[in-house]
């Protein structure tokens, strides 16, 4: 059940704020989260739009229990003053994982995280492969380009996982789900009820109080724990794991079916 701690929490796992500099920002600050482990699999997680490191940091420090170093950044070009550039995120991204680790890395994001991840991975030869958690793309924003993400999924070549919640005007109705369909292996699972904070971890009243949904079938924890099993299932899948593998195979989703709690895409 990987909704559940791993084997490295609490004792097993070390923190540390580090800074790069990368393309126009020479001071991006960013957290690693490593387990002590041998040369762990390394993922890139990224944060949505106005948002910040910390709303992501309870799922560095759970991919990190099941043996992951996870490399958190608070990225430099999603700021409603200083100006948005996705484009930028990506390649902060994918800069970032070459000045950590000559390895291949995951890329994985919340909302336009998600759409970073995707960018970051196109530019990327040695891309693992890509997690995302209610992906956006971009659409109706002044001065940004509609549909940006599109040129980019249409040359991944490695797997991917998108697990979604419900269609909203905070996940722009769902159309980063597109992104996913235009790459050769992907999976996708839409969780039933979930809101757009359901993907944060953790969240805070500020995303609660515009995109918190009000009536759900199922409870927050039912669905916050399904949405923690598949995101930490697709990392390690995605690493070689094949417990993780399982969890997204027809038998490890069947329950999860027959309840009406996730729908495959």
């Amino acid at each position: 059940d990987f909704s559940q701690w791993g084997p490295h929490y609490p004792y097993g796992i070390a923190k540390e704020t580090r800074v790069a500099s990368v393309t126009n920002c020479s001071n991006m600050e960013y957290e690693v989260y490593t387990p002590y482990v041998t040369d762990p699999p390394v993922v890139v997680l990224a944060h949505g739009f106005a948002r910040g490191s910390e709303v992501m940091s309870g799922w560095a420090e759970h991919l990190s229990s099941w043996g992951v170093e996870v490399l958190l950044p608070t990225l430099c070009h999603y700021n409603v003053f200083t100006g948005v550039d996705h484009e930028m995120n990506g390649q902060n991204m994918k800069e970032l994982a070459y000045q950590h680790t000559p390895q291949g890395v995951v890329y994985a994001g919340h909302s336009a995280g998600g759409l970073a991840a995707i960018i970051a991975a196109a530019q990327d030869s040695d891309t693992v492969g890509i997690l995302g958690l209610d992906t956006t793309d971009t659409e109706g924003v002044p001065t940004v380009a509609d549909f940006i993400g599109l040129e980019y999924a249409d040359v991944i070549t490695s797997p991917s996982f998108s697990i979604l919640g419900e269609p909203s005007s905070c996940n722009s109705n769902n159309n980063g789900l597109e992104l996913f369909k235009r790459m050769p292996e992907y999976r996708a699972i839409q969780v039933s009820g979930a809101d757009h904070c359901d993907f944060e971890n953790p969240t805070d009243f500020i995303c609660e109080l515009s995109c918190e949904s009000e009536t759900s079938e199922y409870s927050d924890e039912e669905i916050r724990l399904v949405v923690l099993n598949l995101g930490t299932a697709a990392i390690l899948s995605l690493h070689g794991s094949s417990d993780g593998s399982y969890v997204w195979s027809a038998d490890g989703l069947n329950n999860w079916i027959s309840s009406g709690l996730i729908q495959e895409k």
